[in-house]
């Protein structure tokens, strides 16, 4: 005798679609925040117009951030993992230490002019405002200085880098990079600018040379 079972059939599909819907729309909101904070800034760019881009409800933002200054980080935070990655290829490509040291230097200043987002957090008066950033800043900071660690490190193991003290001269390039991003970013001078900091570049190098 057959029995008639009431019971829905189960469309793995359909849950699968519906597991992956959440992790999705904050995708698809974080990349829309990122051309709208990257085109308008951070102060020009509302919430509501993120929605009405993607056609959602503003709820819909929120249910997945807190806030636009939330929403901001997680943008920056996506940029800069993509940064690392590529300065990640610099180090895995390169067997040379000095060549390393190279590469890394103006791969770093290509991706960061590149990165909007960043530019915006490096206004004086947008991070006095808003210190959300500053854990993600600090994050890509101690990346930064943990690569340099290993290349200069890597030099001197290898006797082509002559360094008496490793975390002064890491801190050093550290600040001649971060010193540069104002002129080259901010005030657009990137073109302008970049055979210098090549010049720099080689000279800091010839200087660490044993």
């Amino acid at each position: 005798m057959l029995v008639e079972s009431n019971c829905v059939n189960f469309d793995p599909s359909k849950k699968k679609s519906q597991i992956m819907s959440k992790p999705d729309v904050k995708s698809i909101i974080v990349r829309a925040a990122n051309q709208y904070f990257s085109k308008f800034g951070f102060y020009k760019t509302t919430m509501d117009e993120i929605a009405k881009h993607i056609h959602k409800a503003k709820g819909v933002l929120y249910y997945h951030f807190n806030s636009k200054e939330e929403l901001f980080n997680e943008v920056l935070k996506q940029e800069l993992k993509g940064v690392k990655a590529e300065l990640r290829k610099v180090i895995n490509d390169s067997d040379d230490a000095l060549n390393m040291l190279n590469n890394y230097i103006f791969t770093r200043f290509d991706l960061l002019h590149k990165s909007d987002t960043y530019h915006e957090t490096l206004k004086a008066d947008f991070f006095e405002k808003y210190h959300f950033v500053e854990n993600v800043r600090g994050d890509f900071a101690k990346f930064d200085k943990e690569q340099l660690y290993f290349i200069i490190s890597k030099g001197i193991k290898e006797g082509t880098l002559e360094i008496s003290d490793l975390e002064s001269t890491v801190d050093l390039i550290l600040m001649v990079m971060n010193s540069m991003e104002i002129p080259l970013f901010l005030q657009d001078k990137y073109s302008e600018y970049i055979d210098t900091g090549k010049e720099l570049a080689s000279f800091i190098i010839r200087g660490l040379k044993s």
